[in-house]
């Protein structure tokens, strides 16, 4: 039986008694002395039982709570410590990949400069060509009656070509 029943019982027991008890006048009753101090040591008992309980409730709720928050300032610096794993984490993998892509930018910029120098070594490998070309162009018209009136011509063509070119380079810059 609980100390909340065995309460109950005497609460019950004291009512009990006085209504079963002899009437005085209308405000008193008749009881024996015994029986009311055994049913007050009863009472008591009881309550000190309660608050007994109530005590080890508290100390364990008390308990309780230092426990439970003894785990959540255990789980807080668990959290903390992983939030910082994952953020040096993410630090070193940007470094990575910046890494990484400064490695592409270089390898793309070799690329360019490479494919720049060829382009740049073909066009002189064609100026020459075209150089030559001229050269024996010259030659042979030199040849005919009248080689003047040719390289005037050639000449003129010559210069009306530097000419466009100078008109284009202008418009572009």
């Amino acid at each position: 039986m609980s100390s909340q029943d065995r309460l109950e019982n005497v609460l019950r027991d004291i009512h009990v008694m006085i209504s079963k008890s002899e009437t005085y006048d209308t405000d008193r009753i008749i009881v024996k002395k015994q029986d009311i101090f055994n049913l007050i040591d009863r009472l008591n008992a009881s309550i000190y039982e309660i608050m007994d309980e109530y005590e080890l409730t508290q100390q364990s709720r008390d308990r309780a709570i230092r426990e439970k928050k003894k785990e959540g300032d255990r789980i807080i610096w668990d959290a903390s410590r992983q939030a910082e794993d994952i953020y040096a984490a993410s630090v070193m993998y940007t470094e990575e990949a910046l890494n990484h892509l400064n490695v592409m930018v270089d390898e793309a910029d070799a690329t360019v400069d490479r494919m720049y120098r060829e382009f740049q070594k073909n066009i002189k490998l064609q100026q020459e060509t075209i150089r030559e070309n001229q050269l024996e162009l010259k030659s042979q018209l030199q040849l005919l009656a009248d080689t003047e009136k040719y390289l005037r011509m050639i000449e003129e063509r010559n210069r009306e070509i530097e000419r466009e070119r100078a008109e284009k380079k202008a418009e572009r810059h």
